[in-house]
């Protein structure tokens, strides 16, 4: 019974010595572990604590029995589902056909008649235990089905690489009852990286030296699983005896993650297991996960990208390429919300326009190049020097503008003063030997005097020439009238 498991469990209910040392006589042998009974209303409770993978039943024992005992076995709904044999007296024909209707619909499998035959009944009790590992495996293949698609189910929710390792390494960890499931992806050299790992939820990007992991390793280079029953004992982990002398009873299981040729990372497991490492199924079910694991990363991966995409358009949209400040047409964006907040909630809204100071000189006297170089850096200081809710945008040519919300008047003369003693202070390009200075305008809201967003533009800009007009590097402020 080589294709069977290689220890098999039988429990022998029955009362008749004879017949329990016969069968004992029959699979007698360092495979088998037989256990008896001699009474049916102890059956049940025998069954749920011994687990056999076998049990010859007389259906005539002392108290329960027949087809009320065979129930009685079925209900416990043991996995791996055991096989029942009954054992049955030589009665005419008719009464042996009646007799297997009846204990066949109770749940029993087969039945052997007396006198016992030690072929007849290895026989039979192979066919069963064959039958039986089929039932099993259909059973495995059906649980790893619903598992499978619970994760591709969880995963389809969702487009976040992040959350969609989780799932995946959290559901693989139950359904094999590992306690370390992890997602390691291979750099370069002997450089690994775990992404994600179910014990350990702060684990993102962790790098790991490769050469501390051999059944890693050893993935990588044949693109097969690795499954190592016990970890201590395998030759595969000679070279890494002392980091894992700790370890008993550890089984590991790496499945690598692959792409045509190219192994990209692995999906790593743990378990502790005494005597028994990872079947053939859990190895294949991971192999499915780690097939799964990759397209859903692969797929998160396109979906980040193209929403990486769509934002680094929409930043080209609304940014000026020299200065990298806002452009002109999303400055009127944002003043258009901000005022209708300031008016809807009657808030403050101030706005700043400033010129950089005889910058047509400067481009005449130095070129181009350097008038570009003075602008952005100009933009960089004042960018700096406002806070993060205020627009910095370049309004046109030499010309930025500073929208600042829930900011009074004298709040905005203040941040203007700051900005111009900013660049004043500012030494640009050793290709520049001139201090560069800017003229500022104020403006700000008030229900009087401001009705329009453009009126915030206008009384800033005529508060901006006035600054020119009395001799530059300095800031002004309309005294506000109603608008024309």
């Amino acid at each position: 019974m080589d294709n069977i498991a290689s220890v098999i469990r039988i429990l022998i209910v029955e009362d008749n010595a004879q017949n329990v040392a016969s069968i004992s006589d029959a699979f007698s042998g360092q495979n088998y572990h037989i256990e008896s009974i001699d009474n049916g209303d102890k059956a049940p409770a025998l069954v749920t604590k011994f687990k056999p993978d076998l049990i010859f039943v007389n259906p005539w024992i002392k108290g329960l029995s027949g087809s009320g005992l065979c129930a009685a076995l079925r209900v416990l709904e043991l996995e791996p589902r055991p096989a029942i044999i009954l054992i049955s007296e030589e009665k005419d024909k008719q009464e042996i056909d009646e007799e297997i209707l009846t204990f066949l619909d109770g749940g029993a499998d087969d039945i052997i008649c007396l006198p016992l035959n030690k072929t007849d009944l290895y026989a039979r009790a192979r066919a069963q235990l064959n039958f039986c590992k089929c039932y099993q495996d259909i059973s495995i293949d059906n649980q790893n089905l619903k598992s499978i698609l619970e994760i591709t189910n969880a995963i389809g929710d969702t487009l976040d690489t992040s959350e969609i390792l989780d799932i995946i390494v959290h559901h693989v960890a139950r359904v094999l009852d590992a306690y370390r499931c992890s997602i390691v992806m291979v750099g370069e050299g002997d450089k690994g990286y775990v992404l994600v790992s179910n014990d350990a939820p702060e684990v993102k990007d962790l790098q790991i030296d490769l050469c501390r992991y051999p059944e890693i390793r050893e993935v990588i280079r044949t693109r097969d699983p690795v499954s190592l029953d016990d970890i201590k004992t395998h030759p595969l982990m000679q070279e890494v005896g002392d980091l894992i002398k700790d370890l008993d009873y550890t089984s590991i299981m790496v499945v690598p993650v692959t792409f045509k040729e190219h192994t990209l990372g692995t999906l790593f497991l743990r378990a502790r297991r005494k005597n028994r490492g990872f079947t053939a199924k859990e190895i294949e079910f991971c192999q499915i996960v780690a097939n799964a694991s990759y397209h859903a990363f692969k797929n998160a991966k396109l979906f980040e990208q193209v929403i990486d995409e769509k934002e680094d358009l929409r930043h080209l949209a609304i940014t000026d390429q020299l200065t990298a400040l806002f452009n002109h047409s999303f400055f009127y964006i944002r003043l258009e919300q901000e005022f209708e907040r300031a008016v809807r909630y009657d808030s403050p809204l101030s706005l700043i326009l400033m010129d950089i100071d005889d910058f047509k000189r400067i481009n005449d006297t130095y070129g181009h190049r350097i008038g570009d170089m003075v602008l952005r850096e100009t933009s960089a200081v004042i960018k700096s020097s406002v806070r993060k809710i205020d627009v910095v945008a370049r309004y046109g040519g030499e010309e930025i503008a500073v929208l600042l919300p829930q900011t009074s008047l004298s709040g905005a003369l203040g941040e203007a003063e700051r900005i111009r003693l900013n660049i004043e202070s500012q030494r640009f390009s050793e290709d520049l030997d001139e201090v560069i200075t800017v003229s500022l305008g104020v403006s700000t809201y008030s229900f009087e005097h401001t009705k329009r967003p453009e009126d915030l533009v206008n009384f800033a800009d005529k508060a901006l020439y006035e600054a020119k007009d009395v001799g530059k590097n300095c800031v002004k402020v309309v005294i506000k009238k109603d608008p024309e």
